[in-house]
């Protein structure tokens, strides 16, 4: 335990304190509902086309089978002329765009990105609008299998109005042979499968390849959307709100994993990407010869620095905002004594509010190298807000991790910076699903990271199926493939923290974290049968409810207790080191071992003695 030391750096005052404790959503902290329009005021309209043709140049795209065509019209849907026009068939539109020099509606070859040779497909709106047709599924097929056989990671490029209407149902079965092609090169190669909104996607390729992604990026300016603005309004008889089915509106609601702002950045998120998910020849490239690799430390008094921008969707990268201000996070408080009230008191409050404790972010950051973000935040006047969980790829050495787990916002007090927990609801549990059968098709170990008050509850949440979705983040933690470490960087709260925490092959604490059954107050609640718990109740529950590292360690739930320094880069060097052991450690069993090995351990998690009467 750390010796007490004075408090010397800025806090939030004790009235603001004081609300906080034992409070799952505090005053004083807006709940993140706000209109999507004060997001956009970068986006700009997407000529896809041109950024298409961009996109191409940039990567050295060589296409291949780029003349293939319809033969012959076996449907025979005839459009109608107006008073003095005469009625046009499928062949006749096919005709005329050849004419204009316009070839189908898609196309595929080999490209470049950073180095790494891909499969690239892509879907241009210059041709019936990008609509989905037996070409544009025939040459999908064709990219997904000169993948396979080349064994390179596969993108896709999407600019669609929806499946093309002179096909009808030979269109829409094209729907089944993208997913079939995804599904079959996602069993045959371990590399990522990427797709690409650039520009409209509505209809039948936003409900079939887009969904079946790894990951789904999009360039500011697309819409995405299975039924379009004019289809909702028919059916609703409403207008949709303006930028409702924006790229930024679905990364809110978890419908898109990273919004970029061009083409540009998409070509260097691309790289660093497949730079940071690529694995060694062998399957696990570190051993017990492996030492450490970070040192991050310049100074023995150095705190984290938050920075504020102006209002905006940003990200995925991890450097700072360009003009931004730069800001001391309030300091961190010594507890005392496990046994003093008053100082357990005052660690929780640490816990849930000092910004200046690693999260994971500042971890995947300074504890890994050649990492990538899989997630954009968002900044609004004195809040920088993340995603509930969040994922990242990054590596030790040449081994690359998946990283997933809850991630805190920030907020802005004068000159202090405030820690929020986070609040996982049911999209956020399954982003993290998603994130995780990419790893495990990667075959990538996988490092989870806690600190959350529990899972986001309201009656939102439990409509769209919050107690699932935990139940099946918890199996998929337990069940995955590869060996699992969990880290409890702040707090477990209740089943969300669970979820994020797999009791699976190695579990780590940092020293002042703390794991609970339900947050103090909500467990006082509980107790003594009111909702209003007093503050000696909360408190009385919080020194006897043995929810410190050290009583996890002792109860036998946790295997390591990491010790803290109030420099957090000194904190993440020690994450380091620890997650470079128990993965080498793990890495020596074989995954029959390994499988056995978690078994025994999850049956044996009862702390608790057992008698038979």
């Amino acid at each position: 335990m750390l010796e007490p030391t004075e408090d010397s750096g800025p806090r939030p005052n004790e009235d603001f304190d004081a609300r906080f404790f034992g409070e799952g959503h505090p005053a004083g902290l807006p709940v993140f509902e706000a209109p999507v329009g004060a997001h956009l005021h970068n986006r700009k309209k997407v000529n896809s086309p041109s950024q298409l043709l961009a996109l191409q140049e940039l990567l050295n795209f060589k296409p291949i089978h780029a003349r293939w065509r319809i033969a012959k019209d076996l449907v025979g849907l005839i459009r109608r002329g107006h008073a003095g026009e005469s009625d046009e068939s499928y062949l006749d539109k096919l005709r005329r765009e050849t004419g204009r020099g316009k070839s189908e509606s898609s196309t595929y070859g080999l490209a470049t990105v950073a180095g790494h040779q891909v499969v690239l497909y892509a879907m241009n709106w210059d041709f019936f609008a990008g609509s989905l047709g037996v070409v544009s599924g025939e040459k999908f097929q064709a990219a997904a299998d000169l993948a396979v056989s080349k064994k390179l990671p596969f993108v896709s490029v999407y600019a669609s109005s929806g499946v093309r209407q002179h096909e009808n149902f030979a269109g829409l079965t094209q729907m089944t042979r993208m997913v079939e092609a995804i599904r079959h090169y996602k069993e045959k190669v371990p590399l990522p499968q990427i797709a690409v909104l650039l520009g409209n996607v509505w209809g039948g390729v936003s409900a079939s390849a887009v969904p079946n992604a790894d990951l789904i990026l999009a360039t500011s300016g697309t819409n995405f959307g299975f039924a379009g603005p004019n289809v909702i309004e028919a059916f609703e008889g409403l207008s949709v709100p303006t930028n409702s089915q924006s790229a930024e509106a679905n990364l809110l609601d978890r419908n898109i994993d990273v919004v970029l702002a061009d083409v540009d950045e998409l070509v260097v998120y691309l790289g660093e990407l497949l730079t940071s998910t690529a694995r060694p020849d062998k399957h696990h490239e570190l051993n017990r010869e492996s030492v450490p690799s970070i040192r991050n430390v310049t100074s023995s008094t150095q705190r984290r620095d938050f920075s504020f921008g102006s209002e905006g969707i940003y990200g995925p990268h991890f450097d700072d905002i360009k003009g931004s201000v730069q800001l001391q996070s309030a300091s961190a408080r010594v507890v005392r004594a496990l046994d003093d009230p008053e100082a357990l008191e005052e660690q929780y409050q640490d816990l849930m509010t000092d910004a200046n404790r690693v999260d994971l972010e500042f971890i995947v950051r300074f504890a890994f190298t050649d990492a990538i973000a899989i997630y954009n935040y968002v900044q609004e006047a004195e809040y920088k807000r993340y995603p509930a969980i969040v994922g990242a790829f990054a590596k030790i050495g040449n081994q690359p991790f998946v990283i997933v787990g809850t991630q805190p916002s920030y907020q802005r007090f004068g000159d202090t910076v405030v820690k929020r927990p986070s609040n996982p609801a049911p999209e956020d549990f399954a982003f993290m699903e998603r994130i995780l059968e990419m790893g495990e098709r990667l075959r990538l170990p996988a490092l989870f990271v806690t600190d959350t008050l529990g899972a986001k509850p309201t009656l939102e949440s439990e409509r769209r199926g919050q107690s699932r979705a935990i139940a099946r983040s918890i199996l998929k933690g337990i069940d995955y493939s590869e060996p699992v470490i969990s880290l409890v960087a702040g707090a477990l709260g209740s089943g969300g923290g669970l979820a994020t925490t797999p009791m699976a092959d190695h579990v780590i604490m940092l020293e002042k974290a703390m794991a609970y059954v339900a947050e103090p107050r909500s467990a006082a609640s509980i107790l003594y049968k009111t909702p209003h718990p007093t503050r000696d109740q909360i408190r009385t529950t919080l020194a006897t409810m043995r929810s410190t590292a050290q009583d996890q360690l002792d109860l036998g739930l946790i295997d390591e207790v990491i010790p803290e320094d109030p420099n957090p880069f000194v904190t993440v060097e020690r994450v380091h080191g620890a997650i470079l052991k128990s993965y080498v450690e793990l890495a020596e069993l074989s995954e029959k071992r390994l499988r056995a090995r978690r078994q025994e351990r999850i049956r044996g998690l009862r702390a608790f003695e057992i008698v038979q009467e």
